[in-house]
C-alpha cells in the first residue's frame, strides 16, 4: 500500500509548478519551473545517527533570467518536529558539499506547526555571537482554511485542503467541496485521479458521514463528483486485485470482494444507484483501509509489532478504522491509541 510519503511525492512532483507558487512564491517567480528535473535516489547520512536515508525530493531548476542551476528540496514530515531544523540544514550542508548549487529547502508538514507557508531561521553561536545562520521555508497544511486553498487557481491547493481546517463543514461537506473543484476542473483523467486519490485517502468518512455524502452526492450540482467517486472506486479495485495477484493472493481478494457486497458490483451496473454502491464500497474498502492504517503506524512509530497487526487485520468495521487513521499522527504511542 502507498504510504502517506510516497503519495505527497507523487502529488508534489506532478504539480510542481503549483507546489512552488504555493510554498516559495518569491522563489518560485524566479525559476523556469517548467525546466525542472527530478534527481533520483539521493542518498545522504543523517547524523548524529549515523543512518543512510534518501531524500524526498531534489529537483534542478534553471534560473528564470540566467539560466544558473537552483536546487529545489523539498522534505515531507507527517507531523511538525522541534527537531527538524537542526537536522534539515544538515541535509542542506551534505548537498552543498555534493553539489556545489545554491539550495532553496522546503520543509511540508502535513500536521502541526505555524499555518501556511513562512521563512523559518535557525541561528547558531555563543554568549550572544552569532556564527551562522540557516533560513528555510515552511509549508504547514493542517491549520491553514481549507476553503481559502480551494478558492486557489493551483490544483495541488484543492487536494491538500483536505488536511486543512475545515471550518463550519462537516466532514462529508469537507470531502464534496474538494472533490467538487477537482471534478469540474479541466484536467486530464491521471491528474484528476492523483488529487481525488489524495482526497479520499485523507478524508475517509464513517457510516454515518458516509451516507450523508451519498445524499450530497445525489444533489444536481455534484454530479461530476458522483462519476468521478466512481471511477476513483473502480480504479482502487484494480490497483488492489493486481498488487493481490502480484502476492499470490487473488482467492483471498476475491473473497474479500464478495464479502463487500460485490465491492457495490463496481464492474458494473454504473448506472445503480450511487448509495447502495457506497454501502458496497466500503465493505470492499476495508482491507485498503486497514493497509492504511499500518502504513500510517509504521511510519508513525517503527515496525508495528505482530500483535497490533493481528488486531488491526481483524477489525470488520469502518468506523474504528478510520477514528484510529484520524488519530495516529497525533498519537505519542501505539498505546495511546488502544492497539498495543
Amino acid at each position: 500500500m502507498t504510504s502517506h510519503d510516497q503519495l505527497a511525492k507523487d502529488l508534489i512532483q506532478t504539480f510542481f509548478s503549483g507546489f512552488l507558487r504555493l510554498a516559495a512564491p518569491e522563489a518560485a517567480a524566479r525559476l523556469r519551473l517548467d525546466e525542472a528535473v527530478f534527481l533520483d535516489k539521493q542518498a545522504f547520512t543523517d547524523w548524529p545517527q549515523g543512518d543512510r536515508r534518501e531524500m524526498d525530493l531534489l529537483a534542478e531548476v534553471p534560473a528564470q533570467e540566467t539560466g544558473a542551476r537552483i536546487l529545489i528540496h523539498i522534505e515531507i514530515e507527517a507531523e511538525a518536529r522541534a527537531d527538524m531544523a537542526d537536522r534539515f540544514w544538515g541535509y542542506y550542508m551534505q548537498l552543498r558539499l555534493r553539489h556545489g548549487l545554491p539550495i532553496v529547502p522546503i520543509l511540508m508538514n502535513l500536521t502541526g506547526g505555524q499555518p501556511g507557508a513562512h521563512d523559518e531561521l535557525l541561528v547558531e553561536g555563543f554568549e550572544g555571537l552569532e556564527t551562522a545562520r540557516f533560513r528555510f521555508r515552511v509549508f504547514s497544511l493542517s491549520g491553514c482554511r481549507a476553503e481559502e486553498y480551494l478558492a486557489s487557481p493551483e490544483p495541488i491547493a484543492w487536494a491538500l485542503a483536505a488536511l486543512m481546517r475545515r471550518g463550519k463543514w462537516s466532514r462529508a461537506e469537507h470531502k464534496i467541496e474538494c472533490l467538487r473543484r477537482i471534478a469540474a476542473a479541466d484536467l486530464s483523467g491521471s491528474h484528476r485521479w492523483l488529487l481525488g486519490n489524495w482526497v479520499e485517502t485523507y478524508i475517509q468518512l464513517n457510516d454515518r458521514e458516509t451516507a450523508e455524502y451519498a445524499r450530497l452526492c445525489e444533489l444536481t450540482v455534484n454530479q461530476e463528483v458522483k462519476a468521478m467517486e466512481m471511477t476513483w472506486a473502480e480504479r482502487m479495485e484494480e490497483k488492489y486485485k493486481e498488487k493481490y495477484t502480484q502476492k499470490g493472493l487473488e482467492k483471498g481478494f476475491e473473497q474479500g470482494k464478495k464479502q463487500g457486497v460485490e465491492l457495490g458490483r463496481l464492474e458494473g451496473k454504473l448506472e445503480g444507484k450511487l448509495e447502495g454502491k457506497l454501502e458496497g464500497k466500503l465493505e470492499g474498502k476495508l482491507e485498503g483501509m486497514r493497509q492504511i492504517l499500518l502504513q500510517l503506524l509504521g511510519r508513525r512509530f517503527g515496525a508495528v509489532p505482530e500483535t497490533v497487526r493481528r488486531k488491526v487485520e481483524s477489525m470488520e468495521e469502518s468506523e474504528p478504522l478510520t477514528d484510529l487513521t484520524n488519530k495516529v499522527l497525533d498519537a505519542q504511542s501505539i498505546e495511546e491509541l488502544g492497539l498495543s
